[in-house]
């Protein structure tokens, strides 16, 4: 596995960790009515954000990438909401 695949699983997961934990994400979900899944899970949505990305970037990888990036983020907001 390459060492630029690693960092963009771990970026994709903290991101999207990240980015659900805003309020403003959560407001434009309601907003726009789409606060449903795939969107409003941390797990769902890492995944298919990092599939579209991966699917220009590494096809051959792309569902194995966002997999990897979806448990990842999902075990990065468990830590988190253990604390």
């Amino acid at each position: 596995m390459n060492f630029d695949i690693i960092i963009a699983i771990l970026g994709f997961a903290s991101f999207m960790n990240l980015l659900h934990k805003t309020d403003i994400y959560h407001k434009w979900l309601e907003d726009l009515l789409l606060d449903v899944k795939p969107f409003n899970c941390v797990m769902c949505s890492t995944f298919w954000v990092t599939f579209g990305y991966t699917l220009f970037s590494n096809p051959s990888q792309a569902i194995f990438i966002s997999a990897i990036a979806a448990i990842m983020a999902e075990l990065i907001n468990i830590q988190i909401h253990k604390l």
